[in-house]
């Protein structure tokens, strides 16, 4: 599967807002590659513009901390059948990239209310 994570310069996993880079992670090759965010350059949908490439560059899951989604692009994520690892908090890529290969983390088809921003 392909995974979508924004991470920054020190390869932390964060909030698609926060974040230099997307890196495209195949699971199953254990192999990534990274891309600017696009979100980085604009004032308004961001979220929905880094999700929208992640997806054109063949992501279904993204890799989702706190503060991740607003409502219109989590709206999206779930109409486009987007599947979510849910994490608690920040972490470094490597750790992700161990817990989802222990199957420490499972996707899931929906995040909680508290972690979706309300849409500006």
């Amino acid at each position: 599967m392909l995974v979508a994570a924004v991470i920054d310069e020190n390869e932390i996993i964060l909030p698609i807002i926060e974040g230099s880079s997307i890196r495209i992670f195949d699971t199953e090759a254990n192999q990534f590659k990274d891309y600017p965010n696009p979100a980085a350059d604009l004032n308004e949908g961001r979220r929905g513009a880094a999700l929208r490439f992640a997806e054109e560059k063949g992501a279904t899951v993204f890799a989702s901390p706190p503060q991740t989604f607003c409502e219109l692009s989590y709206q999206k994520a779930q109409y486009d059948q987007v599947l979510f690892f849910q994490l608690e908090r920040e972490l470094p890529f490597k750790e992700f990239q161990e817990l989802v290969k222990t199957q420490s983390v499972r996707t899931q088809k929906e995040l909680p209310a508290e972690v979706v921003v309300p849409s500006k």
